[in-house]
């Protein structure tokens, strides 16, 4: 077979392979994917809906996606959200209203709507609102076509915002429940304002003190000005918080079903701000303790026995008395809604045992339970009759649409374009079981999966799954081809709020095209691994595709030995996490460590598998190289891979705009070819910036990463366009 070289700007040989090696079967997925996205979009279909019957919405004048947005709204008004042949008058006037008070929400406040329409008798009629309530239309009004027009004149925005008297919570802090967010640029789209949103920003602070145990706080809004012609708002907000209120004591008293006088009492001291928050969440902890011994209707009321007052706060002593009511025992569990589920799979997971006390908080996980299977909509509790000694539970099922085909696509700086195609059946057989296909065709890999999910396996929060996947990439000096399969298990381990994977791993891993100087040095190229996997993850961060707050740390180890079925003996850990911080006025620090290690203890260093070498640099490792470029290389520039490494990433990022912010960053890694040079014995460092789109998928990123001690093959930079957190 043929093999065609070329040679990069760095003077490093790469070798692409022929035709048939490219990935026929990816092409086909990427040229399908494509199909389908051109239909999607193809005008064909608005034509075809208006022959079929359904009369014709528009909306314009709210951008291309906003006009979508709006118009998809608006077919939700009606019956299973499809347009009849003719909109009636309640229809009309209801988009007029929906379509008025969003843009007065959204600032517009002096916004004018143009609606054109066709009659069911083919005459056209124009109808123009400032109010909703402005234009009556007829009581037999028709219309084939309705087409809006919205015109939004100005936008009012808080040019200045005042607040006096805020002590509890900064002024700063009070000042985000009416602007939104700490950015560079302090857009006017960040202030809307509208008298909506300004007493629904005065309720936020005023719950907000009341959370803190100011209950009597007041907060008003006063001197509010406007500007109609640049839509200027000039506001100020008046807090009196008054003296807060703290829980010096609870006598808590549980009073059965005839019994005279209350079974247990205990005292609690609690000492912290009192609210009707505090209050339900206490009253709820005390009911919990009743609802498990079967008093569902268990009920507490409270009574102030007392207080001081003093200077800076108000002190609370005060009696909570638990109702048991009346105890009730468990009759049949039973199932509405069901369809495709197998009712045995939905009594599998209630766990509920008939003739027992019925407990409403068991009631409630297996609720949660049937939930987490993921073949339902929505899972919803009753129980019947609601006031009986005897009461079934009912659990109110709607399931979700069980096959689905869904287009992929995406962008990475290395593989440039990605596409593919996922099948997913989501309650196989009945049996609430998962199964996926994915096929995936980039410029460089061809890749594909099947996933089978057994959920809730014996145990609560334990899947199975067994997993067959296969690889071929085209790296820079050498191309990867893994194929194999595991079957394991994933525990949620709730105390720590962590995942615990374990798996068995059966893998035939190939290197082809390594240059014949680097097989001498860095063990086999094709090996047959078999392995036992643990992973352990916790992550604590506030979102994990544009993450502002939190933590994430992961620990990887992979023991793969002849015993289990494989040729080759060697270890592989993975550590590292991530953490990011909100250092205000919308700056975020971002930090990321992760450290490898493999190595062949109990077996010889030749068998180490050249695939499970450490190949560190790209968009989301050391930005000034490509993929796995930031590794050993041997004298002609080809990748070696490193048997340890430590890599660190540091960022200052810059909110811009809500949605678009500024970058710098430092990457730096530390490897070594051979363990024995353990942590590292060479450092590679680059630095950079660039700028990111926060979209719904993840940030959307364009970066340049220059190199400061590149070698005679490194490159001078690299720059990246991708979508995604690079860690």
């Amino acid at each position: 077979m043929r093999t065609r070289h070329f040679t990069t700007s760095t003077g490093r040989r790469r070798t692409l392979a022929g035709d048939a090696r490219f990935g026929l079967c990816g092409r086909l997925l990427v040229c399908i994917a494509l199909v389908l996205l051109a239909v999607e979009g193809c005008p064909l279909h608005a034509a075809e809906a208006k022959t079929n019957g359904p009369a014709l919405v528009q909306v314009s004048g709210l951008g291309v996606l906003g006009n979508r947005e709006m118009a998809r709204l608006l077919r939700n008004f009606q019956l299973k959200q499809q347009q009849p042949a003719l909109l009636d008058r309640a229809f009309a006037e209801d988009a007029a209203l929906v379509l008025l008070s969003r843009m007065t929400h959204e600032g517009y406040l002096n916004a004018r709507l143009e609606a054109q329409f066709v009659l069911a008798d083919g005459r056209r009629r124009d109808f123009h609102w400032t109010n909703a309530m402005e234009v009556l239309l007829p009581g037999d009004f028709a219309a084939r076509e309705a087409r809006f027009h919205v015109r939004k004149g100005v936008r009012f925005y808080y040019d200045s915002l005042e607040i006096a008297g805020a002590e509890a919570i900064p002024t700063r802090a009070a000042q985000r429940y009416f602007v939104s967010g700490d950015t560079l640029l302090n857009l006017r789209a960040n202030r809307v304002f509208s008298p909506a949103r300004l007493n629904e920003s005065v309720a936020a602070l005023r719950e907000a003190l009341a959370r803190r145990g100011y209950r009597e706080a007041q907060v008003t809004a006063t001197n509010v000005v406007l500007d109609p012609v640049s839509g200027a708002a000039r506001v100020d907000i008046v807090v009196m918080e008054g003296r807060p209120t703290v829980v010096r004591s609870v006598l808590s008293e549980v009073l059965e079903p005839d019994a005279p006088t209350p079974s247990t009492t205990s005292m609690l001291r609690p000492d912290g701000p009192y609210s009707p928050f505090w209050q339900q969440d206490f009253a709820r902890r005390l009911r919990e303790v009743q609802f498990a011994r079967g008093f569902p209707d268990a009920a507490v009321e409270f009574t102030v026995l007392g207080g001081e007052t003093n200077a800076t706060r108000i002190e609370l002593d005060l009696k909570a008395r638990v109702n048991t009511g009346q105890r009730v025992t468990l009759g049949e569990v039973r199932f509405e809604g069901r369809k495709r589920t197998r009712e045995s799979v939905l009594e599998q997971h209630a766990r509920l045992e008939e003739g027992q006390p019925l407990n409403r908080l068991e009631a409630e996980q297996a609720r949660q339970r049937l939930a987490r299977l993921g073949v339902f909509d929505w899972v919803s509790l009753r129980y019947d009759p609601p006031e009986e000694a005897t009461r079934d539970v009912v659990y109110e099922l709607a399931e979700s649409k069980a096959i689905s085909l869904s287009v992929l696509g995406g962008y990475g700086s290395y593989e440039l374009l990605r596409g593919g195609l996922e099948f997913e059946h989501r309650n196989v057989l009945g049996l609430a079981h998962s199964a996926r296909l994915r096929g995936i065709q980039s410029f460089k890999a061809t890749s594909g999966d099947f996933l089978y999910t057994v959920p809730e396996l014996f145990v609560e929060n334990l899947d199975f799954s067994v997993r067959g996947s296969g690889l071929r990439r085209e790296e820079v000096s050498f191309t990867r081809e893994e194929y194999g399969g595991s079957a394991g298990i994933h525990k949620r381990i709730a105390p720590i709020q962590s995942d615990l994977f374990v798996k068995y791993n059966y893998e035939f891993l190939n290197a082809r095209d390594v240059a014949s100087a680097t097989t001498n040095l860095v063990g086999v190229t094709e090996a047959r691994a078999a392995a036992i996997v643990v992973d352990l993850t916790r992550d604590r961060r506030d979102n994990p595709l544009s993450p502002r707050r939190g933590v994430k740390v992961f620990g990887n180890m992979e023991l793969a030995a002849d015993a289990l079925g494989g040729n080759v003996n060697y270890q592989r850990f993975l550590v590292g996490g991530s953490w990011h911080h909100n250092l205000g006025g919308g700056r975020l620090l971002h930090l990321g460590v992760t450290h490898g290690l493999t190595f062949t203890w109990g077996g010889s260093d030749v068998e180490l598998p050249f695939n499970k070498r450490f190949f560190p640099g790209g968009e989301n490792s050391v930005r000034g190289y490509q993929q796995g470029e930031a590794s050993p290389l041997d004298a002609n520039g080809d990748q070696l891979g490193a048997e340890t490494f430590t890599q660190a990433n540091l960022e200052l990022e810059q909110l811009v705009t809500r949605s678009w912010s500024v970058v710098a960053f430092f990457d730096a890694v530390g490897f070594a070819l051979r363990r024995e040079d353990y942590p590292w014995d060479e450092g590679l460092y680059s630095v950079g910036g660039g700028v990111r789109w926060h979209t719904i998928i993840g940030p959307v990123r364009l970066e340049y990463g220059h190199n400061l001690n590149r070698r005679a093959h490194d490159p001078a930079g690299t720059l990246h366009f991708s979508i995604g957190y690079p860690f």
